[in-house]
């Protein structure tokens, strides 16, 4: 009995010991699996197949907006892996960057293409990233001297397909070294004009050269410069300039209509019909806000001016054109004007219909996309909904705008556009047909765009009905409601280019009966990056209706339909 009583008390204690080490244990597990289950790894790799060292990994939260939409980020380590951990619950995108290669995001293979961008904590991905084009060359002055630290910038003026580029600036900016060489890295595929001297960007020091015409590869102005063709991974090498050391002149003004002095606008400086070839920040000198640009040649030029508050423009000035002929222009003033905001929301529309998908449908995966008639070439503005549906889009000049939407699931497609009419009837206005007109700082609501399921998709190929003969470039296939009671329903109006081997391809299309026409696109001689659809207007809308019924081909789409290889004849006018 002594023997028992005396190691009894060693026997709880060892229970004890053991039961809190389970306890441990325990606790260690749900910690871990919460650490695993708040955070995203994975890893970032080179197109070569090597891993990338301290490359930047962000998560941007898929629903929220604006001011907080505040990105989660990391880099990579020596064998890039990354993990992006304390994510609250909720759908991301995972985007990764290194110096040299292209910005790329993060799909899930294993998903539908159609819904393959977002993840959650807990996922693990893989990023490729490309390898960006290269740009280098020399420098020199008349007498084959080298230019030293000269600024070397670019614009990009094509896409890779060479397409004409919405909206070309001057970036990438560096510097030549003592040999006068110069090197820009990590370019898109594309087209480049590549420029010397001048001061395209104002956000740098000083350079000896600013007040210089830029020199434009290989030794002339801009109107004569020689484009640089670079694809991804590739390096365009003795890309040489012959300075040309010529004097620029300057364009000075000021920014009225400022509320207060403590929000400096902001001014661009555009080369008619897009290129943005300058920016900066107004400064207080003499109670206004003055501003000036320097080392610019002879031609025209256009002005805007505008503030912005938390990412959010509120304010800007009408475009003015300046011409610049031998000497510098001075006292231009920028008057400042409120911008528009629009809000509005988008619904589903309660249909029997079901493709019979298993993917996720919500409402936040569309976005609004907006374009402003008589914007030169412009980007057009988007947005997506929250949870509930809700946008706005705010920092909008005044304008009539063009709506559309960008809808990421197949089966979906736009049934109507509308906002409320004036009292007293408040009967719905359809946009789709005739546009949102936005007056200055106007704050317009009730925007409703309706979402349906059962979309029709449509591919196929565009032959010549002259056997042998090639199809010209710029052609288009367009789909036109063969219903009369939708003749002037402007979103059951299709268009799509034709790639060069013939393809074209569809989606999002409402069930109904078409006629199917393939012509050049009416501005086909144009250098427009965009052409006007025809859905635009209701002289178009017309024309393309009376062509097609002309053609008489017809194709009927049933809803979720998927019609593959329908072959079409091109029939030269």
């Amino acid at each position: 009995m002594t023997h028992l009583r005396c190691f009894r008390p060693l026997r709880f204690f060892r229970l004890a010991m053991s039961l809190l080490a389970l306890s441990g244990l325990a606790l260690l597990g749900a910690a871990q699996q919460s650490t695993k289950d708040d955070a995203i790894t994975g890893r970032v790799m080179g197109d070569d197949g090597n891993p990338l060292v301290n490359a930047k990994v962000v998560a941007t939260e898929a629903e929220a907006r604006g001011p907080n939409r505040a990105p989660h980020s990391t880099t990579t380590n020596d064998e890039g892996y990354f993990r992006l951990a304390g994510l609250p619950p909720g759908d991301y995108y995972i985007s990764a960057s290194a110096e040299g290669y292209l910005y790329g995001y993060a799909f899930a293979t294993e998903r539908s293409a159609q819904d393959n961008r977002y993840f959650r904590p807990g996922a693990s991905v893989t990023i490729t990233l490309k390898k960006g084009g290269v740009i280098t060359g020399r420098v020199t002055d008349a007498e084959d001297r080298a230019v030293v630290a000269v600024p070397v910038s670019l614009e990009h003026v094509f896409e890779a397909d060479d397409r004409p580029r919405a909206a070309t600036y001057v970036g990438r900016e560096e510097w030549t070294d003592d040999r006068g060489v110069y090197r820009l890295y990590g370019l898109q595929p594309g087209s480049y004009l590549v420029r010397a001297g001048g001061r395209g960007l104002q956000d740098r020091g000083a350079s000896a050269f600013d007040s210089d015409a830029p020199t434009y590869y290989p030794s002339a102005t801009r109107e004569n410069a020689t484009e640089v063709r670079v694809g991804a991974g590739e390096e365009a090498t003795g890309i040489d300039i012959r300075y040309r050391g010529e004097r620029g002149h300057a364009i000075r003004g000021a920014v009225a209509g400022a509320a207060n002095f403590n929000r400096q606008p902001y001014v661009k400086l555009n080369r008619p019909p897009g290129a943005q070839v300058g920016f900066t920040y107004s400064r207080v000198e003499d109670q206004s806000l003055k501003f000036d640009f320097e080392g610019l040649p002879d031609g025209e030029y256009e002005l805007i001016a505008g503030h912005s508050v938390s990412g959010e423009d509120d304010a800007a000035s009408a475009p003015r054109r300046v011409t610049i002929k031998g000497a510098d222009v001075n006292g231009v003033e920028l008057r400042l004007t409120p911008l528009a905001s629009l809000f509005g929301r988008f619904i589903l529309a309660a249909d029997s219909t079901d493709c019979q998908t298993r993917q996720r449908r919500r409402l936040m995966d569309v976005s609004l996309v907006l374009h402003r008639d008589g914007a030169a070439q412009p980007e057009p503005a988007q947005e997506r909904p929250n949870q509930q549906g809700e946008f706005a889009i705010r920092g909008l000049e005044a304008g009539l705008y063009r709506l559309t939407a960008s809808l990421l699931h197949i089966e979906w497609y736009l049934r109507a556009i509308t906002q409320p009419g004036s009292a007293p009837a408040n009967r719905p206005v359809d946009v789709s047909r005739q546009g949102l007109m936005l007056q200055p700082g106007e704050r317009a609501t009730g925007l409703v765009i309706t979402v349906a399921e059962g979309a029709a998709f449509l591919s196929g190929k565009v032959i010549s009905s002259n056997e042998g003969a090639s199809l010209p470039t710029q052609l288009r296939v367009y789909l036109v409601p063969a219903e009369s009671a939708s003749a002037d329903d402007a979103l059951r109006y299709v268009e799509t280019e034709v790639e060069s081997n013939g393809r074209f391809t569809m989606r999002h299309l409402a069930p109904g009966r078409y006629w199917l026409l393939a012509r050049l696109a009416p501005d086909a001689e144009s250098q427009e990056a965009r052409p006007r659809p025809a859905a635009w207007s209701a002289e178009s809308r017309a024309k393309v209706l009376r062509e097609a019924r002309a053609a008489k081909v017809e194709v009927e789409l049933q809803a979720c339909q998927r019609v593959m290889d329908y072959v079409l004849r091109y029939e030269p006018r």
